[in-house]
């Protein structure tokens, strides 16, 4: 047994002898004593768990879940859900440690400006954190050998880093690598083997094998949330799972951004989400590598387009975009067709998947919706823009009218991260502000010579009705 049930046991054998020798005394409190012999026995049992041996199942063997079992406050139906389940809900709203433990670290902080005799919107009705929430913040970093601060960072960030994957469709799809160094040089494995007909006693010409690789340089994806110091303990927890479901959202579709609209392009007329104007230096898809899905198709192989001349889509345009692929298109489990929300719209309408004696029980006309086209998984996303008859995306938005798709085949891109996502956390005493700053860094390469790669191919200038 442990050193803490010893003195456990030797607290209640001391408490025990005491009772003994003191019951017939008058002047004894019998009451006071049941209440130190009834703790002591409490820290028996906690001792005892503590020397169990772990059994999946078990709900005492986790030391989180154990101390939410004995938590008895005001949040204690939160913490038992999120021991249990690592969240606690209410219809559609989740509760997560990481929001309990970001709520008092907010409230700490204009509590500290405060108490600085700082003077701001909503200080007269600041409180500190209740006793409640600073006991259960206190269990949920129990097992941790850091508490407080430090932990909005690092639990918050992993939770939603995975929330960022969970919900963006092109970059959770892609081949991700962990990039060791920036830039990283990928290497892609050894290049085309060539056969030759053998003729007996006569070697063969041999085949000098080049190495192809694919070079990754990360770009830094930057967003900041202001907000005032007006903060309510009840109202700051209750919209926290707000404030994480809406990052999570924001950050999913920023990689899908990224991912599909990546342009190194900074001059004026050049970049294709900006074609007719210089793009602002701190613009989300000035990239510092490689440019992403969209331009590959637009820009460095603008054969790999197919010109819709400004019509409706069709199954005709479709059948040569997925021609331009080559062999690529073969490989139809790797195949992502990948339309704007109004380009997805038109597709869901095209004859051979709108009818049930084209498409069967799956047609459009029946479920409303449509997943593959062919075979080839659909990407619907609103990271795919509308854009000029070039495709490009130019400054006048009513200029952007026209549809864009693309398909492609995804052994032909990886997705890089030098740094998964960081959140910090910061006061602006001028403005008394609490600033959080959200950011990761994320590279996109495509394989081989861009100039004259085939897995990738679109559509623009397409009607959009």
């Amino acid at each position: 047994m442990t050193e803490k049930f010893e003195e456990v046991m030797a607290k209640i054998a001391e408490l025990t002898q005491a009772i003994k020798e003191h019951q017939n005394d008058a002047t004894f409190d019998k009451e006071a004593m049941n209440e130190l012999l009834t703790k002591a026995f409490a820290d028996q049992r906690a001792a005892l768990a503590d020397n169990e041996p772990v059994r999946v199942g078990a709900f005492t063997a986790d030391p989180i879940q154990r101390a939410a079992y004995d938590y008895k406050g005001k949040y204690r139906r939160e913490l038992m859900g999120i021991a249990l389940d690592g969240k606690y809900k209410v219809g559609n709203w989740e509760l997560r440690g990481s929001d309990l433990i970001f709520a008092k670290h907010l409230i700490d902080n204009a509590v500290e400006r405060k108490a600085r005799g700082e003077v701001f919107h909503g200080s007269d009705g600041i409180k500190p954190a209740s006793d409640d929430l600073n006991a259960v913040v206190k269990t949920l970093t129990a097992s941790g050998s850091a508490t407080g601060d430090e932990l909005v960072p690092t639990g918050m960030a992993a939770e939603l880093w995975q929330d960022f994957f969970a919900r963006s469709l092109v970059a959770a799809d892609l081949p991700t690598i962990p990039m060791p160094t920036d830039p990283f040089d990928l290497p892609l494995g050894f290049g085309d083997i060539t056969w030759r007909k053998g003729t007996g006693g006569q070697a063969t010409t041999s085949t000098n094998m080049a190495t192809a690789k694919s070079t990754l340089t990360s770009t830094e994806q930057v967003a900041e949330v202001d907000w005032t110091y007006d903060l309510d303990e009840d109202a700051v927890i209750a919209m926290m799972p707000a404030l994480r479901a809406r990052l999570a959202i924001s950050g999913a579709e920023q990689m899908d951004n990224f991912c599909i609209n990546a342009d190194s392009t900074a001059t004026s007329t050049g970049n294709i989400n900006l074609h007719d104007d210089t793009p602002p230096t701190d613009s989300w898809y000035l990239t510092a590598g490689q440019d992403g899905i969209r331009h590959q198709f637009i820009i460095d192989k603008a054969t790999q387009a197919v010109a819709g001349g400004g019509a409706a889509l069709s199954d005709a345009m479709m059948s040569s975009m997925l021609n331009l692929l080559g062999k690529y298109a073969l490989d139809v489990t790797n195949l992502r067709i990948v339309p704007g929300a109004a380009v997805y719209q038109a597709m869901v309408g095209l004859t051979n998947v709108a009818t049930v004696d084209k498409y069967g029980s799956g047609a459009t006309i029946l479920r409303g919706e449509l997943a593959r086209y062919r075979g080839i998984p659909i990407l619907p996303s609103a990271s795919m823009p509308k854009g000029e008859a070039d495709g490009c995306v130019c400054k006048t938005a009513a200029s952007n009218t026209l549809g864009v798709q693309c398909v492609y085949n995804r052994t032909g891109w990886n997705l890089g991260y030098r740094r998964g996502l960081m959140i910090e956390v910061d006061r602006n005493i001028q403005t008394r502000q609490l600033i959080m700053v959200v950011s990761f860094r994320i590279a996109i390469a495509a394989y081989g010579t861009r100039s004259t790669a085939q897995h990738t191919a679109g559509i623009i200038n397409i009607l959009l009705s």
